[in-house]
């Protein structure tokens, strides 16, 4: 199964760079060797009418990996280790702040290197790094360095952005691989590696996935943590902390064939799963070579938000909600705040399947109850619930207490699903509750009445001042009380000629 075919804009970028020998350097000529290594003092601007997707500013020795400025999407600005020969990013910065391609940015190294966009400021940097030199390493590592071999305070391979590739340690203290959507995370525990799904922001993360090290032992205190790596032999292996000692391994398809001379990478993809690739020489793809979930309904997302997926040989999604509904684009748009919130009232309306469960309802926690009921109160009571699937054969009930994606359908009446759904919000008018109906009539109704009020007084005052002209009132007499109010109306600070 081949996938992530290159991009043709950097691909033809690319071979432009390597015609004739004429590769451009950072603030050199055409026809020089490519720059390899950065000292302290260096500079690199992004042009904003740059035409190709990626800006290389340093190359790895063997001329396979470069780093440099990256075109995310259609407009944002990244910083890249790209694999030349397929285009793809294995590393990139991605800083906090979004930056716009379509801005001139600046790279400099002085001790550390540092992204900034004018008027913007500082938008990625290598913290608290002191370092003589940059370099980009044959295995894509790229590092900071110090004189006379002294140490690399800074490596990319410790803070991984969404990949892994060969020779690359993963550890419970290293940073997780995020997807590129920010959505899924993989994590590292002292004897097992998970998958997640991030919300909120990451302060609410519910596992989907997990795989335990066969021969490591959670219930030794004194044993060393376990750690991941990848082989080039065709696997995903786990070691103890501090030395090679292997405790399990995931194979993929390509180690009983023992093929050798692959680049090999493995990548937390946007769908949440997490599968190996590899590169040989003349490949024009990536080859899938692995993929921790198997089936489509068994990912969290795969129908999206309140989506049901209906297992079978060409899987298919319905809405939860309406199973008639179209499921384009999707069948609800994705939460972002849980239904803590608000001032009184129900926030939710409520929907109830039969024949439902969850793919990775092992991995969440469960109560125990008789009937559906029990459980569905159970759910009811508290806002940080969203939902919850019941069991009637075993009893257990699976409490969802994060927004509801994909749920799968199971032809079993005993599997029940209570879910909520977040109730539109109504606009009041003044603070009453009004529909915009409602509203609208009552603000013309409005302004009718103080147009007519505004008339009545014009026209009092109008006669006033007749009358004055006829000698009715004179300027030291008093007005009378009549004369008073419609005075007193136009001066009235809600007057609309005032």
């Amino acid at each position: 199964m081949r996938e992530g075919k290159p991009d043709p804009a950097i691909a033809v970028f690319l071979i432009a760079l390597f015609v004739a020998s004429a590769v451009p350097l950072i603030n050199g000529a055409d026809g020089e060797e490519p720059v390899t290594q950065l000292s302290n003092g260096f500079t690199a601007t992004h042009l904003a009418d740059a035409p190709g997707r990626f800006e290389p500013v340093l190359y790895s020795h063997n001329g396979v990996f470069a780093f440099g400025f990256l075109r995310v999407g259609s407009a944002s600005l990244d910083l890249a280790v790209v694999h030349l020969p397929s285009s793809f990013p294995l590393w990139r910065a991605t800083p906090d702040r979004v930056a716009d391609w379509s801005r001139p940015a600046t790279l400099s190294f002085d001790s550390r290197l540092v992204l900034t966009v004018p008027r913007v400021g500082e938008l990625w940097s290598t913290l608290n790094v002191v370092g003589d030199t940059v370099a980009l390493l044959n295995s894509s590592d790229l590092v900071i360095r110090l004189f006379n071999g002294r140490g690399t305070p800074w490596r990319s391979f410790e803070n991984p952005s969404d990949t892994l590739v060969l020779g690359q340690n993963f550890t419970m203290s290293s940073p997780p691989l995020i997807s590129k959507n920010r959505r899924f995370s993989l994590r590292f525990a002292k004897t097992y590696m998970a998958l997640y799904m991030e919300f909120y922001g990451g302060s609410k993360r519910p596992m989907y996935w997990q795989y335990t090290a066969r021969e490591a032992q959670p219930e030794n205190a004194t044993q060393p943590p376990v750690y991941g790596r990848l082989d080039s032999r065709g696997f995903f292996g786990f070691y103890l902390l501090g030395g090679d000692q292997s405790v399990d391994m995931l194979a993929f398809d390509t180690f009983v064939r023992n093929l050798t001379g692959a680049f090999r990478r493995m990548t937390l993809d946007d769908d949440g799963n997490l599968r190996a690739y590899y590169w040989t020489e003349g490949s024009k793809a990536w080859t899938s070579d692995y993929k921790a979930i198997s089936g489509p309904c068994e990912l969290p997302t795969s129908c999206g938000a309140y989506g049901l997926c209906v297992p079978g040989g060409a899987p298919r999604c319905q809405c939860l909600i309406n199973s008639t509904a179209p499921i384009a684009p999707q069948c609800r748009a994705e939460e972002s705040t849980d239904l803590c919130g608000g001032g009184g009232g129900q926030l939710f309306d409520v929907v109830r399947r039969n024949r439902v469960s969850l793919a990775y309802k092992e991995q969440l926690p469960f109560e125990t109850y008789k009937t559906a009921a029990e459980c569905e109160q159970s759910c009811a009571a508290s806002c940080s619930c969203w939902g919850a699937v019941y069991n009637g054969g075993s009893g257990y009930c699976y409490l969802v207490d994060f927004p509801v994606e994909t749920v799968v359908y199971e032809a079993d009446d005993r599997k029940v699903g209570y879910f909520k759904i977040r109730k539109a919000r109504q606009h009041s008018a003044a603070g009453r509750g009004m529909s915009p109906g409602v509203t609208a009539a009552v603000v013309v109704a409005s302004l009718v009445l103080a147009s007519l009020a505004v008339a009545g007084a014009y026209v009092g005052w109008q006669r006033w001042l007749r009358q004055r002209r006829a000698g009715g009132v004179g300027m030291e007499q008093e007005l009378t009380p009549g004369h008073y109010r419609d005075l007193k109306s136009m001066d009235s600070p809600n007057n609309s000629f005032k």
